[in-house]
């Protein structure tokens, strides 16, 4: 059996549903076949013949005519209210109109910034075959812009050359409003996260922390960004291309943070420390946070500058040392790190590093020693004697010892001021020492004149030494004595006494 058909009409015969190329019948036998004819995409309308060959000859005579409109399309919707941001599902039917395979290719014309998509129940199709006169159910989704104004937008999906209008209406727009991102972050022990850093990256770069409860919420402008997730002792996370629409939601759900097995910080409570020479050691306090999901231990070390010594304690007054620590799982201990000084150390900054070697690998600290020197100002009198004996209205001067006992520092812009009775004066030499090194003194006069009429009797002279590290008062006492000729004053006195007595006597003596 064959057939004789024009180019690229494609013909066969069909026999119990099967197609066959030739078939045996017997005397007087006769059977139906069926012939089926497949008329090309692109031919044109007309008359075609057809010859079949199958022991006899038939000639077929084929009008082809191309209609109008291949497919009926009927949505269910034509109009439809929504909010801006909001998705739109509009169920179409479509019904192939010729007898004959449809190849229909899906497409839709919709606003600026809007989506859409074909789907097939769950599936997401551009392209479909349809069987001659099937009728096919198929749902358009439209997704809008946040940012679209109020008002009435067209929607026209095609279906090959042939479409259909849909009308959108906009009852309410987000525009210039923030977007927000939602997700919870939870371990695979499925504890909660907290305190990872989250970084949205895109138009501009937002960073938020996830609360105790893992959960995170970031308000972004409009936009597609990539999220990064860190957290100390957890493999980073990045989530790729996450669409933020002003004025929604977006909730990327549960994230699962993977927990590295070792993984191990040092926090320092004060990694800066000022010290002054003679006042103990300094000590530097840390923490050894053991993150990972494996215990460790760590072994301690510091760097430090020549003749400088150290020990870990784990009290600020335990004698014991420590060179080594053992830290569970999910554990922390406090450690303190106290600094020998030698005695000839230099006041100065010194730079020390901490390390903690465990099979999480090293961590190292960078710390800082200010050492400062000890500020001693000592004030004196020469000789020890904090008495001076003197007469009204005699100067009497005495001498005081200023010096600089501490360690490693000068005593700078010392000035010397002293406070005595009204009337009195006193006069000092230097009234300014420009400074005293570590270890030396000065040596100061103070002369005082008491009032030419000072009672005698005792005073306190006040002598105040101040600088610019510290100042120190001493008093001192002045003892105020008679002057040397009041015993001549007294003999004349008595002597005229006498005198005046005589000359009475002889006067009114014989009456």
């Amino acid at each position: 059996m064959y057939y004789s058909a024009p180019e690229n009409f494609n013909g066969k015969f069909i026999f119990d549903n099967k197609e066959v190329k030739w078939l045996k019948l017997g005397v007087n036998e006769s059977r139906k076949l069926q012939f089926q004819l497949e008329v090309p995409k692109n031919a044109e309308e007309g008359t075609y013949l057809v010859w079949i060959n199958a022991g006899g000859s038939l000639s077929l005579r084929i009008d082809v005519h191309v209609p109008d409109e291949a497919l009926e399309i009927t949505p269910s919707i034509t109009g439809i209210r929504i909010e801006a941001g909001d998705k739109a599902e509009i169920p179409i039917e479509l019904r192939n109109k010729i007898n004959a395979k449809l190849e229909v290719e899906l497409s839709c014309i919709v606003p600026e910034s809007w989506k859409y998509r074909f789907l097939d129940g769950e599936n997401e199709i551009y392209k479909i075959i349809m069987d001659p006169n099937e009728e096919r159910d198929i749902t358009l989704e439209v997704e809008t812009d946040s940012e679209s104004e109020v008002g009435e937008y067209n929607i026209t999906p095609y279906f090959n050359e042939q479409f259909v209008e849909i009308s959108a209406y906009i009852t309410k727009t987000h525009k210039g409003e923030l977007g927000k991102i939602e997700l919870k972050l939870i371990g695979k022990d499925g504890e909660a996260v907290s305190f990872a850093r989250i970084v949205a990256m895109g138009s501009i770069t937002e960073e938020v922390s996830s609360s105790s409860e893992g959960e995170v919420l970031i308000e972004l402008a409009q936009g597609r960004y990539d999220i990064e997730i860190l957290k100390d002792g957890y493999y980073p996370k990045e989530i790729k291309d996450v669409e933020v629409k002003a004025g929604k939601t977006t909730d990327l759900g549960i994230i699962l943070l993977e927990k590295k097995s070792y993984y191990t910080d040092v926090l320092v409570t004060n990694p800066v420390v000022s010290f002054t020479f003679g006042k103990g050691n300094p000590l530097f306090k840390f923490k050894i946070e053991n993150r990972g999901y494996r215990d460790d231990s760590y072994k301690l070390s510091v760097s430090l500058p020549e003749n400088f010594y150290y020990r870990f304690k784990e009290t600020p007054d335990s004698a014991e040392s420590l060179s080594e620590i053992f830290v569970g799982s999910g554990k922390s201990k406090d450690v303190y790190l106290e600094v020998i000084i030698p005695p000839n150390a230099k006041i100065g900054s010194y730079n020390l590093t901490l390390h903690a070697v465990g099979l999480c690998g090293t961590i190292s600290k960078n710390l800082t020693l200010n050492l400062k020197g000890e500020i001693l100002l000592e004030v004196e009198p020469y000789g020890g004697r904090f008495l001076i004996t003197t007469e009204a209205g005699k100067s009497s001067e005495f001498k005081i010892i200023i010096a600089n006992s501490g360690r490693g520092a000068p005593i700078t812009n010392i000035k010397i001021d002293a406070a005595a009775p009204v009337g009195w004066e006193v006069f000092i030499e230097p009234e300014e020492i420009p400074a005293i090194q570590p270890g030396d003194s000065k040596n100061v006069i103070i002369m005082v004149l008491p009032a030419s009429d000072t009672i005698p009797s005792e005073y306190k002279v006040q002598v105040e030494v101040t600088s610019d590290q510290s100042a120190v008062k001493e008093d001192f006492r002045v003892v105020v004595k008679e002057r040397s000729y009041s015993p001549l004053v007294g003999g004349l006195v008595i002597l005229a006494s006498l005198i005046s007595l005589i000359l009475i006597f002889r006067k009114f003596g014989r009456k």
